[in-house]
Parts: structure tokens; sequence; C-alpha cells
């Protein structure tokens, strides 16, 4: 997979001075916007309300076109896109851009963070946005915005989980990613890589028992309609990037340019401050009221689980996940 991005990379950075920008019918920038969530939730609504940013930052020459549901490929078709210019906009988790620089898989090592506010503020930081940038740009692509996507607790179809012997002969869906299939291993599920957009048929059919997501993103895929258990493991917080294309960035005007950043800067607070606050709760209390059972867990002994799965990644970890993991960590406690 890293091997067919970074061509993919490659062949972006040849084409990159032949790219024209994409105008539509009414004359204005396309920018076509390539997502996995559906058009509804709170996923969604952010996502609308990027593209007012978008529009008013322009003053209209720039026209985000929606595309929810996986409408464009999976995330990992997106990246490619976004590499060779096909497509101008995504999001997607941090720990996605671990599938061409091993560096992101930091983002997922477990309870790293206290809280999704916490773990904005340090992506946002000044000095780690800077140690970012770099590493993201060389693989053709743009980060403009970032997105507190809660913590990610486990919904199974069988019964409460309390602690980590309760999730023994569980599948648990992951997502593709070494780092976090080992967390969901130790906690004593059996991890199992797989498409978000496969988990709803897979729980009804019992090939998976269970999956791992914040609450938001649970009710807006219709999770607890083929699921009933929710415990609050709160193992994972992974904010979300909105990422653009560099070689569609860079063929804009300066004008334009500073539009997007400042669309993003503009998002990046409404959505952290306004919208997110209140959408854990309020996705919760709809999950109960749709027959979801919620368990609160002592989280002592699932980090107790999970500790080695630390232990072993830091202590073969290259120079460059060394350097990040210490930027993130300096960062988090000096705030």
């Amino acid at each position: 997979m890293k091997n067919k991005l970074m061509i993919a990379v490659m062949a972006g950075a040849m084409v990159s001075t032949m790219m024209g920008i994409a105008v539509n019918a009414e004359g204005t920038i396309a920018a076509k916007y390539s997502v996995v969530f559906p058009a509804t939730g709170t996923q969604a609504d952010g996502a609308n309300k990027l593209g007012e940013f978008i529009k008013e930052e322009s003053d209209g020459r720039i026209e985000m076109e929606f595309y929810p549901s996986s409408q464009l490929g999976d995330k990992i078709a997106a990246m490619e896109g976004m590499i060779q210019g096909t497509i101008e906009m995504s999001e997607f988790s941090a720990t996605d851009f671990s599938n061409y620089d091993s560096m992101w898989s930091v983002c997922s090592l477990p309870y790293l963070w206290d809280s999704g506010e916490q773990a904005i503020e340090v992506f946002t930081d000044t000095e780690v946005t800077a140690f970012m940038e770099e590493k993201v740009e060389k693989c053709g692509m743009k980060i403009i915005a970032w997105q507190n996507l809660g913590s990610r607790s486990i919904l199974n179809t069988k019964h409460a989980v309390n602690e980590p012997a309760d999730l023994n002969g569980l599948k648990v869906r992951c997502m593709q990613d070494s780092i976090l299939a080992g967390t969901i291993n130790a906690m004593g599920a059996s991890a199992t890589p797989l498409a978000w957009g496969e988990c709803y048929t897979a729980l009804q059919q019992g090939t998976i028992d269970g999956v791992e997501n914040s609450e938001p993103v649970l009710l807006a895929n219709g999770m607890q309609e083929v699921a009933k258990y929710l415990s609050l493991t709160e193992q994972f917080i992974i904010p979300d990037p909105v990422v653009v294309s560099k070689v569609w960035f860079d063929g804009l005007s300066e004008e334009d340019q500073q539009a997007m950043l400042k669309a993003g800067e503009d998002y990046t607070k409404w959505y952290n401050e306004e919208l997110w606050p209140n959408a854990e709760q309020e996705a919760q209390d709809a999950l109960i009221e749709a027959g979801v059972e919620v368990n609160e867990v002592d989280k002592e002994v699932f980090k107790e689980a999970v500790q080695p799965v630390i232990d072993d990644y830091l202590s073969s970890a290259t120079e460059d996940q060394k350097a990040f993991y210490e930027l993130l960590v300096k960062v988090r406690d000096n705030q």
C-alpha cells in the first residue's frame, strides 16, 4: 500500500505543472470534498458549514462539492486522488497518514490524550503545526483544518464490556493500522481490519461482533440498529484533519490560497468550539433512546492491558516517530 501511494506521490509531482484548476458550470472553481461519512449527522453538518466558509472567504470564487458516503471511493482512493490532483479535498483520521509515512503511527497510540479538546489544542499548536507541515506536503497534501472526533469506545452485539476479559472471543473492527489492531488485541478482543463502510452489514451478518468509534459517528452511521452494547473504554482519541491536494492548492492564485487557509482556520474554531462540544452527549442520549445500553468502565485496567503495546512501539520507534511523539507529549504536558 505504501509503495502504491509513493508512486502516486511521484506521479503527482510530475504532473503538478500541467494540472489545471477545474471550473464548474457556474464559472467558479470546483473543489470536490470526498469523505466516507454519510450525508447526515454531525460530520455532515460540519462539511456543509465548511463549504459556506470556503465560499464566503473566496467571495464565491471557490465552490465546495460535497461527496459523502464514499461516492468517490474510500480513504485510500481519496488520498491518491489528492496526490494526483483529481480530488481536491478530503477528511480522514490522522492515523491514515501512516499509509505513506510511518511517523504518523504515533497518533494510533492508545490513551495518549485525556480528551479530544486536549488533542486539538496540541495539533493546532504552532510548533506542532510547523513540524507536521513539511511531512504532509512532501506527500502531496496540505492540512487546512482539524476536527475533534471525540473518544472511540467499543460498541458490540453480545454484552456489556467492563474489563478486558469481557472482550475475549469478540471480533472488533479496527482501522487498517498495526498499532490500532495491536491495541484491540491487547484489550482482549480479536482485531478485524475492515473498511468503515462495510461495518453495518458485517455487524448485521455476524462477520464482526463490534466496532469502536465515538458516539456521534456511531449514531450517524446507524450502528445502534445492529448493536446494543456501548462500553466507554475510550481507548483512542484521534483528531481528523481536513486536507487539500497540494497540486490543486499550488495552482490557485495567492488570493484563493489565503482564502482556503482562512476558511480552514475559521472552520477549525467553529467546529471545535460550537458544533462538537454538545455532539457527544446528544449522540449518547440518542443511542440510549434507541435501546443501546451504555456503561462506564474502569479505564485503568484497560490502560494496564495496552501498556506493552506502547512500550514495544517506543522501544523500536524510528527517529521521526520518537521526535513526533516527544513533541506531542511535551506540548501536551506544558498546556
